[in-house]
């Protein structure tokens, strides 16, 4: 969750765009964190519904590996229709913004339809998020002084690496388990 954690935010104006960028330091007072988050959430609403992105470091641990903690994010605004399955989304939720990775969507018959978010090192899934809480697409991330695209093939197939090989781990415990619940019946 983006918090008085978040301790620099960023603003960019739309693409390709000549305007100054802006840097704020956020209180980290204890008083004052809920009208931080508060004020990082309008703010960030507000320029991403104007076409702007915002960016800002990641303060937890749930999208591990593909973000780290403390890394600059970069949010770029994206249409609730334009969302797809594997895009990393910036969310609303009662208790502040959330990015995770959407790895479902529910499509209903009205026009209106649900997403299912989880982070990368989670292992169940969010509550399904409406898309007016929907506020930008995580695009990027900084790491080593690097931009990574999140989006680009390098990225895409390390994911689906680690994908692969953490359900191989999965399957060869499962089989393991078995195997040891057989050694004891036989005992």
């Amino acid at each position: 969750m983006v918090s008085q954690k978040a301790a620099l935010m960023s603003i960019r104006g739309p693409k390709n765009s000549e305007s100054p960028q802006i840097s704020e330091e956020l209180p980290s007072a204890q008083s004052s964190a809920r009208s931080s988050q508060h004020l990082f959430l309008e703010v960030s609403t507000e320029l991403l519904e104007c076409g702007h992105s915002v960016r800002f470091k990641a303060p937890g641990r749930s999208m591990q590996p593909t973000i780290k903690e403390g890394e600059t994010m970069t949010v770029e605004p994206i249409a609730p229709e334009a969302v797809k399955r594997g895009d990393i989304i910036l969310y609303r939720t009662p208790g502040g913004v959330v990015a995770h990775r959407v790895v479902g969507i529910e499509r209903k018959r009205s026009a209106h339809h649900l997403f299912l978010l989880r982070g990368d090192a989670a292992t169940t899934c969010d509550a399904p998020v409406a898309p007016d809480q929907v506020l930008g697409k995580v695009i990027s991330v900084e790491r080593d002084g690097r931009s990574i695209n999140l989006y680009c093939l390098r990225v895409k197939t390390l994911r689906l690496a680690r994908l692969i090989a953490s359900r191989i781990k999965r399957w060869l415990l499962w089989l393991a388990e078995g195997q040891r619940h057989i050694d004891e019946l036989t005992l």
